[in-house]
């Protein structure tokens, strides 16, 4: 995201979907079947291709606060995520008031914000860019990654399947990832934020007052707060409002070594089931939610302290 030569501004009509979609696909899969590692025995295409579309959605607004406030680069990437998280969690779904406070950092800051914010958003769109052995170096890290965390769910979830259904799951869905990147290559953001993100926020927003309506509970006002406290981090942090490039082009070559990434978490992961049986995975999730609790008080803590 830190292109020395970014693309032009973009009208801003239309042309902002292919990139909503894109990003949202690739937050779909790290967020989705990254964390959850293998499919259930209910799961359907339909319903996979639905929650893309929820976090394409979602995309599309935080898409809209990235260019409103100007933030580029790994800051983005990680606060876009804490948005992602809180979004999904506290509006698509109601996780994120479950075992409350603990689940506004564990998923949406540990998992959202660090891993597929920072972490998969930023092998995605840099990793391409550097060093081949640099590229594979880090696809290999998270693929051991979530072949370490997927050792929790047969503790959660009984029997696990075999290679088939999670390379299936993991790697051939895997592949949207690649696709995604090799679309938004040629892209740029707008200016400004179009009547796209716009109304996808708009539809958030609605969702939650719903929501809220019908049920209400104090703790429902957490997640608009956190939303409002980022969206205001963001601004001071990235300034004026401008067009904020999302990367330069790459060979598909280096965008499908992506699939590295899915192929060795779905052979450690089921290697692991087989022999092992199943692992408590709770350090992680400490671990994870402190780094992701830390990096957002820091990041916001940075935007106070801004002169200017």
């Amino acid at each position: 995201m830190n292109d020395p030569h970014p693309l032009p501004p973009r009208p801003a009509t239309w042309a902002g979907l292919p990139v909503a979609l894109s990003f949202g696909f690739i937050a779909f899969w790290g967020s989705e079947n990254l964390f959850w590692s293998a499919p259930t025995e209910s799961i359907t295409l339909l319903e996979m291709l639905l929650t893309a579309g929820a976090y394409s959605l979602v995309v599309a607004a935080i898409l809209g606060a990235v260019i409103w406030s100007g933030l580029g680069g790994w800051r983005a990437l990680f606060l876009g995520g804490a948005l992602l998280g809180w979004l999904v969690e506290g509006v698509i779904v109601g996780t994120a008031y479950e075992a409350f406070p603990f689940q506004l950092l564990w998923t949406p800051l540990a998992w959202h914000a660090a891993i597929t914010g920072l972490a998969l958003g930023g092998i995605c769109r840099g990793g391409p860019h550097w060093l081949w052995w640099q590229q594979a170096a880090a696809l290999v890290l998270l693929g051991l990654f979530g072949a370490g965390f997927a050792q929790f769910w047969p503790l959660e979830r009984g029997g696990m399947p075999d290679i088939a259904p999670v390379l299936v799951y993991l790697a051939v869905v895997g592949l949207v990832v690649p696709v995604a990147n090799l679309v938004l290559d040629p892209q740029g953001l707008p200016s400004a934020p179009s009547w796209l993100h716009k109304a996808a926020a708009l539809i958030l927003a609605g969702i939650w007052l719903l929501q809220t309506a019908l049920a209400f509970s104090v703790i429902r006002l957490s997640v608009p707060v956190l939303v409002l406290v980022t969206l205001w981090a963001m601004r001071r942090l990235g300034g004026e409002s401008r067009s904020v490039p999302i990367g330069s082009s790459a060979p598909v070559w280096r965008h499908l070594m992506f699939l590295l990434a899915p192929i060795i978490t779905s052979f450690g992961a089921v290697a692991g089931w087989q022999n092992i049986g199943g692992i408590e995975i709770w350090p992680i999730a400490l671990v994870t939610s402190a780094f992701g609790g830390c990096m957002w008080l820091w990041l916001v803590g940075s935007a106070v302290w801004r002169k200017g």
